[in-house]
């Protein structure tokens, strides 16, 4: 579960961080700072999948921390702001946030399971 989180926010990491860049650009240009502080709080969230893809192998509590907040905040701007799609990163978010806590799990299993052998 924890590569799965590691490959999965890594591969989103590129399109979360494009889209938010080309909104912020856009609405600077077109002098619209709603959407501009959306598409910055879209290059956050961006970042927080980048530290959350970090510590997912050996913290998997502190990526699903990560990605917690990063769901939180996508949530909010996207509700807030002409930026909806940073609700949808927000949903994807909380989906990895569960998929962290599960591999804490599954890192606490595996000392046990390398013993019975």
């Amino acid at each position: 579960m924890r590569i799965a989180v590691l490959i999965i926010s890594l591969s989103l990491v590129m399109i979360i961080g494009v889209q938010s860049c080309a909104v912020g650009v856009g609405a600077e240009l077109m002098a619209d700072e709603d959407t501009a502080a959306g598409g910055a709080a879209g290059v956050m969230v961006a970042f927080l999948f980048v530290l959350g893809a970090a510590f997912a192998l050996g913290k998997p509590t502190v990526s699903a921390v990560m990605f917690g907040i990063a769901a939180a905040t996508g949530f909010s701007v996207g509700t807030s702001t002409a930026f909806e799609d940073m609700a949808i990163w927000g949903f994807v978010a909380l989906v990895l946030c569960i998929m962290s806590l599960l591999g804490r799990r599954e890192l606490r299993e595996k000392p046990s399971a390398e013993q019975d052998s």
